[in-house]
């Protein structure tokens, strides 16, 4: 979420006495607040019945290294007593995609909030003055090697044409005492095309006092947001080189898209980075666009008695005199904005999920019983997704809990990270919601990230169709309930073609996840659920556009769907009823 960052406020409400809460969604890494959605509780005013904990956890202290293979197939989910809404359908899903047997009920509401069988239901008018559906647009061209970026409709200067890094090695040494960041990244570049220079992209806030390529001294040259490197030797398509940049960061995190802060932040007793959608490149070199995924590690310098945590299994971690290294290994492809570098006073926390999955948490040492409830439910959560979206689609899962302001909360990828400002014990609404949404991401942004910008809110979309779900599940906000919300709420432009200062708003989060619950009722649950498992199964370490949602959700389903997307994700007014 935002990618996230999340704050929930309560208000008083109407005389009848309802009381609203009103979610402002702010990007992962902000503070923020984006007024969102206004939903409605009177059907909600119990008691939180809390998530089904076993606990599992057991603190170990830095010490063996963590491994992980990828999950087996879950089992079958038992029938559960909710109410199925399968139509029949022309096609087939895919055999090798076990969808569930059943599901929470879809519901038919209109804008007014009264519930209608399928039968009453209005036949929806097409909006005539909508787009047309784009069929086969691709991904960002890399054709001009020499150009700023490779075309990304809102972030035009992010990423490099012909640049496809394989791998980053990065070496960080942090002293929060003078709060000084320096360190190196060694990147793992395979060239697309004959290239005699290149760029990556590094804000004026990274100073770069090194390059090399394969060993031998490259030039360069620092203009605004590009690192532009001359080769020493020309390379031809196809060629793999590693580059290697040694720089100092002397700045803190920024503001950058619609006043939201992101990169590197120095907190009282130690530190954390957001990168979404562009804070990556504000504090360390890198090809920071989506769509150029890597394998990564990192070994990360710390005073002694300092933990340093990074994506991915901890490999070693090793005292030498008065400083500590801490190497950490993400062997699955992750974007650049789903990098997690946190330093402090933690405790790492590691147990077990479903089908033997490695639980990898880090939590504040001073605040861990209050964590407790949230490792424990873990298990359960996953357990509770995959009947829907498929086996956990990554190595292993974990929380990070930070000394961060409230509001935030970032699904960097096998580790989600929240504040200790919202998570305090409780696990009501604003708890059960964000850890439901960020949980949903590894699905969702994560395993499958999106190819441009504006293709988020098939991240936000379907994290808050997760979080839809899963408030569902524990009682707290029926899944009708969150349909009428989205649907009472205008929006402001499509949720497939936000604005830059749009790009995490209700329009894309919310107002994508009602395109989801419209498309369940356009298909059948069957089909629908089975489009989301095999989008994640043939997807899973790339990045992927809208487009291509829509191509499979089209094969699987057997329809022509380009009237149903064309008046509910690319249309800005939304229809006033669900499909029948």
């Amino acid at each position: 979420m935002p990618a996230r960052a999340w704050a929930i406020s309560q208000a008083d409400g109407a005389s009848d006495g309802r009381r609203d809460t009103f979610m402002t969604m702010v990007r992962r890494a902000t503070l923020v607040l984006v007024v969102a959605v206004s939903m409605t509780l009177a059907a909600c005013a119990q008691t939180s019945p809390g998530v089904r904990a076993t606990p599992t956890a057991t603190t170990v202290l830095a010490g063996a290294p963590q491994t992980g293979t990828p999950p087996t197939s879950p089992t079958q989910p038992s029938n559960s007593t909710s109410t199925s809404n399968t139509a029949s359908n022309t096609a087939s899903p895919d055999p090798s995609i076990t969808a569930p047997l059943t599901f929470p009920a879809a519901g038919t509401t209109d804008a007014g909030g009264s519930t209608a069988q399928a039968t009453t239901c209005q036949t929806i008018p097409l909006d005539q003055s909508a787009s047309t559906v784009p069929r086969s647009e691709a991904p960002p061209s890399t054709v001009d090697p020499s150009g700023d970026g490779i075309g990304d409709a809102l972030f035009p200067d992010l990423g490099n044409p012909g640049v496809d890094v394989q791998h980053y090695d990065v070496a960080l040494d942090y002293q929060h005492s003078n709060r000084a960041l320096s360190g190196s990244v060694s990147a793992t570049i395979t060239f697309s095309q004959p290239m005699t220079a290149f760029d990556l992209d590094a804000a004026q806030s990274v100073g770069v006092s090194a390059v090399t390529v394969d060993s031998a001294t490259a030039t360069f040259t620092h203009v605004s947001k590009e690192l532009r490197i001359t080769l020493p030797v020309p390379a031809p398509a196809g060629s793999t080189h590693v580059v290697v940049v040694a720089f100092t960061t002397a700045q803190q995190g920024r503001e950058t898209v619609g006043l939201l802060p992101s990169g590197w932040f120095d907190t009282d007793a130690g530190s954390y980075n957001l990168n979404e959608p562009d804070g990556g490149r504000q504090w360390m070199p890198s090809n920071d666009h989506p769509s150029d995924k890597a394998t990564w590690k990192f070994a990360i310098t710390v005073p002694a008695g300092v933990t340093a945590i990074a994506n991915g299994a901890l490999i070693s971690h090793d005292t030498s005199g008065t400083s500590v290294t801490w190497v950490w290994q993400e062997s699955r492809p992750m974007s650049s904005y789903l990098v997690q570098v946190i330093t402090g006073a933690y405790d790492i926390v590691d147990g077990t999920g479903p089908h033997g999955l490695p639980l990898l948490s880090a939590v504040l040492t001073a605040n861990r019983p209050t964590f407790q409830p949230y490792l424990d439910g873990i298990s359960d959560e996953i357990s509770f997704f995959e009947q829907y979206f498929g086996p956990f689609p990554l190595d292993r899962y974990g929380i990070a809990v930070t000394d961060s302001a409230g509001g935030l909360a970032m699904e960097d990828q096998e580790r989600s990270m929240f504040s200790r400002d919202d998570l305090r014990g409780g696990l009501g609404l604003d708890e059960q919601l964000i850890l439901s949404h960020e949980l949903t991401h590894q699905w969702f942004g994560d395993a499958v990230s999106p190819a441009r910008w504006k293709d988020v809110w098939l991240n936000e979309g379907f994290a808050t169709y997760g979080q839809w779900l899963w408030l569902d599940h524990v009682g707290l906000m029926s899944l009708d309930q969150s349909a009428r919300n989205a649907l009472a709420t205008p929006r402001q432009e499509s949720p497939a073609d936000p604005t830059v200062d749009g790009l995490f708003s209700g329009d894309v989060y919310d107002g994508g996840a009602i395109v989801l619950q419209a498309l369940r009722r356009q298909i059948g649950d069957s089909m629908f659920f089975a489009v989301l498992q095999q989008w994640v199964t043939e997807n899973n370490g790339t990045s992927r556009t809208t487009e291509q949602f829509i191509s499979l959700t089209e094969h699987v389903s057997g329809q022509d769907l380009s009237d149903f997307f064309r008046q509910w994700l690319f249309s800005a007014e939304l229809p006033r009823t669900l499909p029948c």
